[in-house]
C-alpha cells in the first residue's frame, strides 16, 4: 500500500447489523451511496464487534482495547472513558491533527468531551476541536428545524402488537434538534467553512439512525413494502437461551403477529436507507472540496439490532447473536484496493491500529491495544483465527436495577426503551453475564448461570439450532473453551499501569 492519505472521515451509524445494506448482498435496502463506496474501496465481509451495546463498543473502537479489560458494560454516563484513557481522536490531536467529533459522543465523560466551566463548548475545550454543540456555526447548525412533509402511515390491526414499543412508524412535521440531518451539515460545515487548512484532520461522524425508535419520514417510509421483503426468521431457536425467551416475552409478546414484525423490519431498512442519503451529502462535500484524493473514509456501525428477529425488537446486552454484533466495515481511500472483498474475521479492537498503520504514525508509549492492523488483509493476509465478544452485567448489578419499566409517550403509556427494562425487571439473570467466541464455522457462548449456545454457522447462519446438549460435539465445545479461556487471561484488567515492575 504505497499511496495512502493524510486525513480522516470515519462515519458511524448507530446499531446497523452487517446484512442491511445492499453491499452485503440485501436487495430489498436501496443503499446506493454505501454501495458505490464499497466499490471505491475494500469491505471486510465478517467483521465484528465486541459488545452488542453503544457506550462499550464506542469505546473499544477508540481504544483499541476489549471492553471487560476497562470495566465498561453499560451505557450510563459513569460508565464512559475517565481521564487518561487513550484514545485514537486524541492521540491523532497529539499528532498535529485537527479533530472533530459530530452527532453522539458514547466515549468520553460529558467533561472531557465538551469542556468544562466557562470553556464548556468552546473550540478545542475539550478532547477534541470540534463537537456538535461547539458555539458558533456548529451550535448553530445543531439547533435547525427540518420539516418532514406529509405521508399517509400504513394501517392495519397488527399494528396494536407495536403501541408499547419503541415504533413510531411514519415521520411528519417538523423535527428539530439532535437529528441526523443536523450532523451531516455539521459535517459538511467543518470540511468547507471550520477546518483549518493548514492541518491535516481526523473527522469522526456519529449518525443516531437506525437505531430505535422505529421512525422514519418520506420518502423512505415508503421505499420499503413489508409484504415484499424477505423476512428475517421471526421463531426462536431451538434450545433458545434464556435472554431471548425472555425479550421474546415482555417486549413484543409470544403472540406478535408476523405483520408486525415485517413493519419493524420494513421501517428499520428505511432508516438504513436514510443514513445511506445523508452518507452520499457529506461525500459529495468531500468531493466538491477536493479531499476525496487525500482522504481514508471508513464506514461502519457500533452494534446490530434485532429489527424483528427472533420476534424481538432493538438490542440486548448479554445477547450475542451475529444480528447483534455482525456489522458493516467499508475502507476506502488512495492505496485501498478497489472493489476488494476480504471474507476473514476483524474485530473493532483492530481500528485505531489499523488507522495509526495507515497513517504511518506510532503507537504511544503506555497505551495497551488488543488489536492489529488491518491493512494486511486488504493485501491477502489471513483474518483472525477467531473474534471475541461479551454482554451482560455482574449479580450485584442486576439486583441494583433502578430504571423504571414504564414511561408516557403522547399520552400513552409505553415500555421504557423497547421493553428492556421491563425484562430486566421480570427476569434479571436474562442480563447475567455472557461472552463468545466465534471461528468461521463456530460459535460458543458461555453464561454466568447457565444456558450456553454452540452454533455451527456453516450450516446454520441465522443461530436457529443450539447443539450445546448434543454430545457429538464435545470437542469442538472443548476446544472453543481453551480459546475463550486464553483470550480472557490474555486481556483481564491491566490497569492501574505499574510502573516498578518485578517479582
Amino acid at each position: 500500500m504505497k499511496s495512502r492519505a493524510k486525513n480522516v472521515v470515519w462515519i458511524t451509524a448507530d446499531e446497523m447489523r452487517g446484512d442491511s445494506w445492499g453491499g452485503a448482498g440485501n436487495a430489498d435496502v436501496p443503499t446506493p451511496r454505501l454501495d458505490a463506496l464499497a466499490e471505491r474501496g475494500s469491505v471486510l465481509e465478517n467483521h465484528f464487534t465486541p459488545y452488542p451495546k453503544c457506550v462499550p463498543a464506542r469505546c473499544a473502537m477508540h481504544t483499541g482495547r476489549y471492553c471487560h479489560t476497562d470495566g465498561l458494560r453499560t451505557v450510563m454516563p459513569d460508565n464512559h472513558l475517565p481521564e487518561g484513557a487513550p484514545t485514537l481522536a486524541e492521540c491523532l490531536r497529539g499528532h498535529g491533527y485537527e479533530t472533530a467529533v459530530l452527532g453522539l459522543n458514547h466515549v468520553w465523560e460529558a467533561g472531557r468531551f465538551y469542556g468544562t466551566g466557562e470553556r464548556t463548548n468552546q473550540k478545542s475545550a475539550g478532547a477534541v476541536d470540534y463537537t456538535s454543540f461547539t458555539e458558533g456555526r456548529m451550535a448553530e447548525l445543531a439547533e435547525q428545524a427540518h420539516d418532514r412533509g406529509t405521508g399517509v402511515a400504513r394501517t392495519g390491526p397488527h399494528f396494536e402488537a407495536l403501541e408499547a414499543v419503541d415504533y413510531k412508524g411514519l415521520v411528519t412535521g417538523v423535527e428539530s434538534n439532535f437529528h441526523d440531518d443536523n450532523w451531516a451539515d455539521q459535517a459538511c460545515a467543518y470540511l468547507s467553512e471550520l477546518r483549518d487548512p493548514q492541518k491535516p484532520f481526523f473527522l469522526q461522524l456519529n449518525f443516531n439512525k437506525p437505531h430505535p425508535a422505529y421512525a422514519v419520514h418520506e420518502p423512505f417510509y415508503s421505499m420499503i413494502d413489508p409484504a415484499r421483503i424477505r423476512p428475517f426468521p421471526y421463531e426462536l431457536p431451538e434450545n433458545a437461551p434464556l435472554p431471548l425467551r425472555a425479550q421474546r416475552r415482555w417486549r413484543l409478546g409470544d403472540e406478535v403477529p408476523e405483520a408486525a414484525l415485517r413493519e419493524i423490519q420494513a421501517v428499520y431498512y428505511g432508516m438504513v436507507a436514510y443514513i445511506d442519503s445523508l452518507v452520499g451529502q457529506v461525500l459529495d462535500c468531500l468531493e466538491a472540496q477536493g479531499l476525496v484524493e487525500d482522504t481514508l473514509i471508513l464506514f461502519t456501525s457500533d452494534h446490530g439490532d434485532y429489527a424483528g428477529q427472533y420476534g424481538i425488537n432493538e438490542k440486548w446486552d448479554s445477547s450475542l447473536q451475529d444480528c447483534l454484533l455482525h456489522v458493516p466495515f467499508i475502507m476506502a481511500g488512495p492505496g485501498v484496493p478497489a472493489g476488494r472483498r476480504v471474507a476473514g474475521l476483524s474485530e473493532h479492537v483492530d481500528l485505531p491500529a489499523t488507522m495509526l498503520d495507515y497513517l504511518g504514525l506510532e503507537r504511544p508509549e503506555g497505551w495497551n491495544w488488543h488489536g492489529r492492523s488491518l491493512l494486511p488483509m486488504l493485501d491477502g493476509a489471513a483474518g483472525k483465527e477467531a473474534v471475541f465478544a461479551e454482554g451482560g452485567h455482574e449479580a450485584p448489578m442486576r439486583a441494583r436495577l433502578n430504571t423504571p419499566a414504564w414511561s408516557e409517550r403522547d399520552g400513552r403509556r409505553i415500555k421504557t426503551t423497547g421493553g428492556k427494562q421491563l425484562t430486566y425487571r421480570e427476569c434479571p439473570d436474562s442480563m447475567a453475564r455472557a461472552k463468545m467466541v466465534r471461528t468461521e464455522k463456530w460459535k460458543l457462548v458461555v453464561r454466568e448461570t447457565g444456558g450456553d449456545e454452540l452454533y455451527d454457522l456453516t450450516s446454520d447462519p441465522r443461530e436457529l439450532r443450539n447443539r450445546i446438549d448434543d454430545g457429538r460435539y464435545a470437542d469442538v465445545v472443548r476446544q472453543l473453551q481453551r480459546k475463550l479461556l486464553a483470550w480472557c487471561l490474555r486481556t483481564d484488567p491491566d490497569q492501574p499501569r505499574v510502573e516498578q515492575v518485578g517479582a
